[in-house]
Order: structure tokens, then sequence, then C-alpha cells
């Protein structure tokens, strides 16, 4: 039955040192009674650490309690690895990263070695049996019991297996995301499962901008749900002064030959702008590698591109800095691009961005007129007229835009990606949502 007498934490200390019979002392009931009394006098007068030291209540001076997480991708490529060292300075608990490989086939990174990763399977990812790795994280997750685990994806099914982990043990769980509706073809059943799946395994979402966002909500997870900020590179890497003596201006593209790139119509607008420009056409350097590296480099000979396309290979992203400081704008033609992290790198290094209305950093990133120019994929007319309207532009011109591009990438690094996550984390850790 409720009394109606509630005291704060300084008048509890006192009632509870009124009352020491429990702890074996015994007060005579006048004195005790004139306790009580200085507790509802103290009440509301004075905060608890204003009282006297032995009247303070026992658990006023008791350390925060901290709760650990696990950090899960593939693998930790460069870009990861920028973020995990900045999660690792803000959260307030301990972190784990866990890297389901220590290598993927589709990228030949280069990995600091005491980057205090634990890895679940040694080999290439592609190469290994899922129904190996997956009860493998399991056993990792068994032994290190985190209190959330931030999942990049859930597309491998040892992804599946982390998030079923956290809902048997309680465990609450973030997933990492950028993908977007328009990545490719959706089927309504299949993402009508996925939903009802999602809502059921995920507390909470950092995903990568507008676009991503749109789709996780779509899928059902509520926006309140949502922190922003998950596609990030350091900055600083990418910012730093250009060199004084620079070659001829000219296009760049960053990115792997394949396919989703849509690298042959990219080409086949090449062509036609080099026509229309004439003699002050500019050159374009082509830095990557992939499946369809051959085939390309047969394309840009048909089209008589020999001596204006320079193909640099792939490059650790140590080297990439270089390369956008030497080049005029960035052109990223893809037909499907969840993101765009090469966007972020040009940024950075204060270039213009020329890309496609498929990638998904458009929205949040490029400005037509501002930082760049947009097109349509598929349009190969719209893409040389654009590389020509932007090759005609000044120095001036482009220098302004290329400032333009560095105070809109500055607020996405790996620090501010650090302080979404953790406040997303801390969010799910003091939630308690109904199953």
């Amino acid at each position: 039955m409720d009394s109606g007498l509630h005291l704060d934490d300084g008048a509890i200390g006192v009632f509870n040192y009124a009352n020491l019979g429990g702890h074996g002392v015994s007060l005579p009931l006048y004195v005790r009674c004139f306790l009580v009394g200085v507790a509802l006098w103290y009440r509301g007068r004075s905060p608890p650490s204003s009282l006297p030291f032995c009247l303070a209540h026992p658990s006023s001076a008791a350390p925060p309690m901290t709760h650990s997480l696990a950090l899960i991708h593939t693998q930790f490529g460069p870009y990861h690895l920028a973020r995990l060292r900045s999660l690792r300075a803000h959260y307030p608990g301990p972190v784990y990263a866990i890297q389901l490989a220590d290598q993927e086939a589709l990228r030949a990174w280069t990995v600091d070695a005491d980057a205090d990763l634990i890895t679940v399977a040694t080999g290439t990812l592609e190469s290994l049996s899922p129904r190996a790795i997956a009860p493998s994280l399991v056993q990792q997750l068994d032994r290190l019991r985190p209190d959330a685990l931030v999942i990049a994806g859930y597309h491998h099914p040892a992804m599946r297996a982390a998030f079923t982990w956290a809902r048997r043990q309680g465990a609450r769980t973030v997933l990492l995301s950028d993908s977007q509706g328009r990545d490719r073809p959706r089927n309504p059943l299949v993402e009508a499962l996925k939903g009802a799946w999602l809502r059921r395994h995920c507390d909470a979402a950092l995903v990568a901008g507008s676009r991503a966002a749109a789709y996780v909500e779509q899928l059902g997870l509520p926006s309140d749900r949502l922190w922003r900020g998950y596609d990030v590179v350091d900055n600083g890497q990418f910012s730093t002064p250009r060199p004084l003596t620079k070659a001829a201006p000219h296009f760049l593209y960053v990115g792997r030959l394949s396919p989703e790139k849509n690298l042959r119509r990219f080409l086949q607008a090449y062509a036609r702008y080099r026509q229309q420009a004439g003699a002050i056409a500019w050159h374009l350097v082509m830095v990557g590698s992939g499946p369809q590296g051959a085939e390309l480099q047969a394309l840009a000979q048909q089209l008589d591109l020999t001596a204006a396309v320079h193909w640099a290979g792939f490059q650790q992203l140590a080297n990439l800095p270089a390369y956008y400081q030497a080049a005029a704008a960035l052109v990223l033609p893809s037909v499907s691009e969840p993101w765009g992290l090469v966007v972020n790198e040009a940024m950075a290094a204060g270039l213009p961005i020329l890309a496609s209305t498929q990638c998904g950093c458009v929205p949040d990133l490029v400005f037509p007129g501002i930082n760049g120019a947009l097109f349509s994929p598929w349009d190969v007319e719209q893409l040389a007229d654009v590389l020509l309207r932007f090759s005609r532009r000044s120095p001036c011109q482009r220098q302004q835009m290329g400032q333009a591009s560095q105070g809109l990438i500055a607020h996405y690094t790996p620090d501010h990606w650090a302080i979404a996550l953790s406040d997303c984390v801390l969010f799910v850790l003091g939630d308690r949502r109904p199953e």
C-alpha cells in the first residue's frame, strides 16, 4: 500500500541509518523518529553529494555498468579498420572485432596485422563452406558473450546465425546496411519474408543514407530505430594538399571492372564526348580490376581510345590519393551501386562528382551545379553531354565545386560513424521492447 511518502536518495540514506537495527545496531525509538524527521527535512533541500558521508546512499558511488559489443564483418578491410579505431575510442565498453575470413575474392586488400581481430576461418571467404563458418562464429560468440552484436548484413548464413544467437541469448542487435530498393529487381514475396525475419531479429540499424533508410523502413523497421552515417572513409587520408605540379585535366574512374559498373556504356559515351570536344578532349584514367578488364580494353581499342584511356589496374588504398589529387572529376556510371565509397574519397580530395542516378549516395552527397552533375546510366548521349559540359567549365568553377565537395563530406567521418553507432547500441541496450 502506498503511504504517499516518497524520499529522494539523500533522505533514503538517512532513513536507512535510522534502521540500523538490521545491521546489528539497536537504536531507541525516539532516536529513529528523530532521524526520520531529519530525512524529511533534507528532502528537496540538498543533493546527495552535499550530505554527510555517513548519510549518503550506499549505491551513489557505484561505477557505471559497461556493456560489450561484437562488430562482425565478412572481412575487415582498410575502411573497416579506420571505423573500428574510432569505435574503440568512443564506445564506453569492450569492442570485439570479428571477421568471417581473412580474405575475400573480390578485394585484394592489404590489412594491418596488428588490428586485434578475431578471425573465424582462415582462407578466402568464397571458398569456405558457410555451414562450417556459422557454427565456428557461434562458438566465438559463446566464448565472448557480448551484450550487443553489430552485424554487417544478413546475406551470409553466418550473419543470420549471429542474429539467431543474439535472440536466443537475449543480446541486442544492430544491422549495418547500405542496400537500397533500386539495387536490383525485388520479388515482393521474398521482400515480405525478409521483412518479417528482420523485424523479428533486428533491434535497430545504422544505414548509409536516405535511400538505405527508406529501404529498411519499407522492410518494416521503424524510422525511430534507424541511424544514418554507415558509409564513411578516413577523409584525412584523401584531403592532403594537392601537389604543385599537376597533370592535364582528366576524368577519373575508380572501382571494379564489372558489369554493374556500366563501363561499356561509359566508354561509348566517352568516345562520343571525344568526337564532340575535338582536340581539347580530356583523357580518362581507369583505376581498378575485375572480370571485365580484358573485354573493356578490347572495346576501348575498337572505339579508337587506346591513346586516351589509361588503365592503372588495382591500387591499394594508400595509393589512391595521388590519383584523386591529379584528376579534375570522378565519374561513377554504375547501374547498381548501394552507396559508392569512391565518391566519399573523391569528395574528401576536393573533386567534383559526375554520378549515375542509381548510386545510393547521390541524394545525400551529390548536388547538381553545386559539386557535380547527375545522369541516367542507360543514356549514353546524356552522359557524353555531361562530360562535355563539365570539361568546358573554367578552372575556377571546378575548384569551387571541389571545395563544395569537401564541405559536404566533412561530417562523413569514422568519428561520426562511431558516435552514431555508439548512440544506437546504447539505445538498444537500454531498450526493453517486448519480444
